[in-house]
């Protein structure tokens, strides 16, 4: 990706407060994450995911918090699909500010490359 693509998403998401000024945006790229509308049940909702050297952020929309999780509160990593897609990884993290752990969906193209990009920021494998 061109830097200068990097460089404008890096200063929104300072801007937005989403992200440190030490921290350095990876990549970007469009994905989809699991809107929840009863407990664990929802729908797929296509929106931007970012990894940075110390974050996964994904914004989700109007109706629930960002998805901004620090690698270091990542606690399992799982391949899942989207309908019939195997595009998808499921993130058990520690919320930052509740310290309950929950479990969300996201999907990517390259889902392996960044497995592996997640597996070794967390030290966690791929169960």
């Amino acid at each position: 990706m061109k830097t200068g693509k990097i460089e404008k998403q890096h200063n929104k998401l300072l801007e937005l407060g989403v992200m440190e000024k030490d921290d350095t945006l990876i990549d970007f790229f469009q994905a989809s994450y699991v809107e929840r509308l009863i407990g664990k049940f929802g729908s797929w909702k296509p929106r931007w995911a970012y990894f940075t050297e110390k974050r996964l952020i994904v914004f989700t929309g109007l109706l629930e918090d960002n998805l901004i999780i620090s690698y270091d509160r990542i606690r399992g990593l799982k391949k899942c699909s989207q309908s019939l897609l195997p595009i998808g990884i499921e993130i058990t993290y520690e919320h930052l500010e509740t310290g309950k752990i929950i479990s969300d969906k996201i999907s990517m193209m390259k889902r392996d490359k960044w497995l592996k990009f997640l597996t070794e920021k967390t030290g966690i494998s791929v169960s």
